[in-house]
C-alpha cells in the first residue's frame, strides 16, 4: 500500500521533497541558492512561491526566486511574478525594506484608552 500525503484544500503540496525542505531551511543563503540552482526551473519557481507564501519561509522564497527568470515567475505567480522578479534580484534590500515598513506599522501601540470617547467636563 502506497501512503499519500494529505494537504489542506487551500494549501499547495511543496514542490520538493519534506527533507529537502528542511535542509534548503537549516542552510545559509548562498548554500540555498546552491541547492536550489540544480532543480529545474519550473520547479524552483513552484519552490519559490511555495516559501513566499509562508511567513516563516519568504526569505527563502526571495532567495530561490532570485535563481528564475521572469518567465517563470509570472507562470506561478501570475501578474505578481514581475515584482517577485523585482525584489528578487535584491533580496536582501527587499527583505530590510519589509522589516522596515512592518516595524513602522506597529511604532505606535494602540491602546483601549486611547480607543474610548472623551467625556468633556463641563462647569454647571
Amino acid at each position: 500500500m502506497v501512503a499519500v500525503k494529505k494537504h489542506s484544500l487551500n494549501e499547495d503540496p511543496c514542490p520538493i521533497s519534506e527533507s529537502a525542505l528542511g535542509d534548503l531551511r537549516e542552510s545559509n543563503p548562498v548554500e540555498a541558492i546552491a541547492v536550489a540552482s540544480e532543480l529545474p526551473e519550473a520547479q524552483r519557481a513552484r519552490l519559490a512561491a511555495f516559501c513566499y507564501e509562508r511567513q516563516h519561509l519568504h526569505h527563502l522564497g526571495l532567495m530561490i526566486a532570485s535563481t528564475c527568470g521572469l518567465f517563470h515567475l509570472k507562470r506561478v505567480f501570475g501578474n505578481g511574478g514581475e515584482v517577485i522578479f523585482r525584489q528578487s534580484r535584491d533580496p536582501h534590500k527587499t527583505i530590510a525594506e519589509q522589516r522596515r515598513n512592518s516595524n513602522q506599522h506597529f511604532s505606535k501601540p494602540v491602546t483601549l484608552a486611547s480607543l474610548a470617547p472623551h467625556e468633556v467636563e463641563t462647569e454647571d
